[in-house]
C-alpha cells in the first residue's frame, strides 16, 4: 500500500487489525512476490522505513515508525531514550522501537519472569483504590489521603523465574503451605497442576505430598478472598493419582445411582399408598350415600307432634294462618335452649342423635 500512499501515518489508524489483514493477504503476497522482482520489493520496504517525519503532533499517536514522549501510554517508557530523529514543534522524535511496555511484578510472573534484585522501578503510576494487587510491596498507600501507586518494570530488568525444584516427592510450598499458580509457567520444576474436583482426598488417601493451587483472588462482600483450583503434585505421582481418582469416581457415581433408585422406589410407594387410601375413602362414602334412609322411630315422631301441638296451642288466636309458626321457646325473654346429656338418645342404625331441651324443643343431629 505504500506504493500509493506517501503519508502512511494518516490512514494507518483507520485500518483493520493488521495481523488479521496480513493473514488474509498472505496467499496473494506469495503470488505477487513471484511476479515482481526483488528490486521493487526493496524499494517499497525502503519507502516504508524512510517515511518523512510528520509535521503534525497528532500524527505521532501510535505511529508505526516514530514516537513522541508526550503520546506514550501510562505503562510505556522510552528505553533506550534515543536516538533523536528530529523535532516536531520543539518535541524530540524517537524511533518507535525505543518504546517499551512495562508491567508490575505480578504481571511479569504470568509470563514466567521475575524482577532482578536491587532493581528500581522504571515508572511509578497511580492506580484505583479498589484495585487489588497481589504484590504488597508494589503498592505504596498510607492514611494521608494519597492515592495508592503501582511500581512498573521493563523487560531489561527481568530474569527467568527461579523456583525451587521438587525433591524426593515433596512439593515446594510458600509460607502459607500453597503454590501460587498464576500461570503454568509459575509451577515449580518437577511438579504438575491437576485441575480436578475432590482430588486432594485421593492424594491424602495415597499418602502423596500435595499443595493447594491458588490461581488468583476474587472480591466477595467487599473482601478479597483467594481462589483455588486443583492441587500441585510431583510429576512421578500424576498417573497414580489419576487412576485412583477414576476408580473413586466410579464408586461414587455407583453409590449416587443406588441412592437415587432407593429414593425413586420410596416415592413410588408413597404415591401408590396415597392412591389406594383415596380410593378406599371414595368407595366408603359412595356406599354410605347409596344406602336407604332409615325409618324415623315412632317415639321421636310422637314427641315432635306433641311439640308441634303445644306450640300451636300457645300461638296467638288472632295471628293469620300464613304467619303461624311453631314457638320453640318458653315464656320469658332471652331463653336459650339447653340439651342435657341425660335427655339425649342415639339411633345406632341411622346414626342419628336426638337432643331435647327442658322446654320441650328437640333436634336431631346425624353423626358419622
Amino acid at each position: 500500500m505504500h506504493r500509493y500512499c506517501l503519508q502512511w501515518h494518516r490512514i494507518v489508524q483507520g485500518r483493520v487489525n493488521q495481523e488479521w489483514w496480513e493473514n488474509v493477504l498472505a496467499p496473494l503476497e506469495q503470488l505477487e512476490l513471484a511476479a515482481t522482482n526483488d528490486s521493487e520489493e526493496m524499494e517499497l520496504q525502503t519507502r516504508a522505513l524512510t517515511e518523512p517525519l510528520p509535521t503534525n503532533q497528532q500524527a505521532y499517536k501510535d505511529h508505526h515508525l516514530y514516537a513522541l514522549e508526550k503520546w506514550l501510554h501510562k505503562n510505556q517508557v522510552l528505553h533506550p531514550k534515543g536516538p533523536v530523529l528530529g523535532f516536531c514543534k520543539g518535541h524530540p522524535v524517537y524511533p518507535r522501537s525505543c518504546v517499551q511496555t512495562l508491567q508490575s511484578r505480578h504481571g511479569w510472573l504470568l509470563e514466567g519472569l521475575q524482577v532482578r534484585e536491587n532493581e528500581s522501578p522504571a515508572k511509578v503510576v497511580t492506580r484505583p483504590k479498589r484495585t487489588f494487587n497481589s504484590q504488597s510491596n508494589e503498592s505504596n498507600s498510607n492514611g494521608d489521603g494519597l492515592q495508592p501507586t503501582t511500581e512498573l518494570y521493563g523487560k531489561w530488568q527481568l530474569e527467568p523465574l527461579q523456583l525451587p525444584h521438587a525433591v524426593n516427592g515433596i512439593v515446594p510450598k510458600n509460607e502459607r503451605g500453597q503454590v501460587d499458580v498464576w500461570s503454568e509457567k509459575c509451577l515449580p520444576p518437577g511438579t504438575v497442576h491437576l485441575k480436578l474436583p475432590r482430588l486432594f482426598h485421593v492424594a491424602k488417601r495415597l499418602g502423596i505430598d500435595y499443595a493447594p493451587a491458588m490461581i488468583g483472588f476474587d472480591y466477595r462482600s467487599g473482601r478479597c478472598v483467594p481462589l483455588f483450583d486443583g492441587i500441585v503434585v510431583c510429576d512421578e505421582f500424576k498417573n497414580a493419582i489419576l487412576e485412583a481418582y477414576d476408580e473413586e469416581e466410579e464408586q461414587r457415581q455407583a453409590a449416587e445411582r443406588k441412592q437415587e433408585e432407593a429414593q425413586a422406589l420410596s416415592r413410588w410407594y408413597q404415591l401408590l399408598c396415597s392412591i389406594a387410601t383415596r380410593q378406599r375413602l371414595k368407595d366408603s362414602y359412595n356406599a354410605r350415600s347409596a344406602a336407604p334412609a332409615p325409618e324415623r322411630p315412632a317415639k321421636i315422631d310422637n314427641h315432635m307432634k306433641k311439640s308441634t301441638n303445644d306450640s300451636k296451642a300457645t300461638s296467638h288466636p288472632s295471628t293469620p294462618q300464613a304467619d303461624r309458626r311453631p314457638n320453640y321457646s318458653l315464656p320469658g325473654h332471652g331463653h336459650e335452649h339447653e340439651f342435657p346429656e341425660e335427655d339425649q338418645s342415639f339411633d345406632e342404625e341411622a346414626f342419628v342423635r336426638t337432643k331435647r331441651c327442658p322446654c320441650g324443643f328437640s333436634i336431631q343431629v346425624e353423626e358419622l
